[in-house]
């Protein structure tokens, strides 16, 4: 295999390791050139590098036109941007300006929804409002400027918030971006019962939490109600991830209002732009990840940006893996689930398609079992 240069610190040797060398369109296109025709790929026409962007943890991000003009840097199966990154040594990231335009409209939309809601809300929730326009506006910049190297200023907000905390990926990265921006907020987890969360899951939220720095309190879920979904599911009268979710959702409302929250924050991708920001009586619910129009790579980026390793479970929950043992009729719809993110565009297609084989997987394995 031939590298385009050894390292960063060799080409540059004056400037030191830590130098970020500027690769400009001219070379990325080059050495895609060389790389699809190494690998026999000839079909179509070769993109247009339209801008090259690097980011401090020597990341590599590219823009190109559309999504067709980036399929051709990915490759089959990713191929070819897996060699492009091989060659540089770095981690490459492919955007088309269509993508990125509806993350834009995203953010816009987000913005608007702010504008609607101050006239109506309390002055705390009016100040978490401005905070958050400060964050989509560093959003924006995504990926022109690495969104974690935008200072932020930092303002003294008394608002009593809490953030829906199940220790995934979506949640962490909620956790890491709020307190970034200074926010001091509780993580709040519901305890489900032994059919979602076992006392492992519990303990590992707890530990994960405290590795965050942040105060973590499990919040008392509608037993009752969770337990009819979990044996509808298992008789295969019902999905139960939407209605798991619904009735979750409700009881950390409950709490929050309870408690005395003024805002209420989730891990949710799929709401953007003005459905992210809603307000519920007293509570203001923002789901954040998606009022900043993030995908799922961003949020695995801040994770591992912060040597943050989210949980992570078979499936994500112990019902729907048990649920999938008893009924192929459990498949479809949790396929579907996948989908759904893939079309709204918060799963990468290699991301959603890890997803889709572990569920056909699962339930492979456990049909043969039974």
């Amino acid at each position: 295999m031939r590298r385009l240069f050894k390292s960063v610190s060799q080409l540059c040797p004056a400037r030191g390791e830590n130098y970020i060398m500027t690769l400009s369109p001219e070379e990325v296109s080059g050495l895609l050139r060389d790389v699809r025709e190494s690998l026999g790929l000839t079909r179509g026409v070769h993109p247009v590098i339209e801008e090259v962007y690097e980011h401090g943890d020597g990341s590599v991000h590219v823009i190109v036109g559309d999504r067709a003009e980036k399929s051709q840097c990915l490759g089959p199966g990713g191929r070819v941007a897996a060699e492009l990154a091989a060659r540089v040594e770095r981690r490459m990231t492919f955007y088309s300006r269509t993508e990125l335009a509806a993350r834009d409209t995203r953010l816009r939309l987000t913005l608007r929804r702010t504008e609607e809601l101050k006239p109506i809300v309390s002055e705390k929730q009016r100040a978490v409002l401005r905070l958050l326009q400060r964050a989509v506006g560093a959003e924006t910049l995504y990926p022109r400027v690495e969104t974690t190297s935008v200072e932020m200023e930092r303002w003294n907000i008394n608002a009593r918030t809490g953030l829906a905390f199940s220790g995934g990926t979506d949640s962490c990265a909620s956790a890491l971006v709020l307190r970034r921006l200074g926010l001091s907020v509780d993580l709040l987890t519901v305890a489900l019962g032994e059919e979602f969360l076992n006392q492992d899951d519990l303990n590992a939220i707890q530990e994960l939490a405290e590795a965050l720095g942040l105060p973590h309190t499990f919040v008392d879920g509608d037993t009752e109600v969770h337990q009819d979904i979990a044996e509808r599911a298992k008789a295969a009268l019902v999905h139960p991830c939407g209605q798991c979710h619904e009735a979750t959702y409700e009881a950390l409302k409950r709490y929050a209002v309870q408690q005395g929250y003024d805002v209420l924050f989730t891990g949710e991708l799929l709401p953007t732009g003005r459905q992210a920001i809603v307000v519920d009586g007293s509570l203001m619910v923002v789901h954040f990840p998606a009022a900043l129009a993030m995908s799922k790579f961003k949020t695995e980026t801040e994770c591992a940006m912060a040597g943050v390793s989210p949980l992570t479970r078979p499936l994500g929950c112990r019902l729907i893996g048990s649920v999938l043992n008893t009924t192929w009729k459990m498949l479809g719809p949790t396929l579907f689930r996948v989908l759904r993110e893939l079309e709204a565009g918060v799963l990468t297609t290699g991301t959603a398609l890890t997803q889709l084989k572990d569920i056909v997987k699962h339930a492979q394995r456990e049909a043969g079992r039974g």
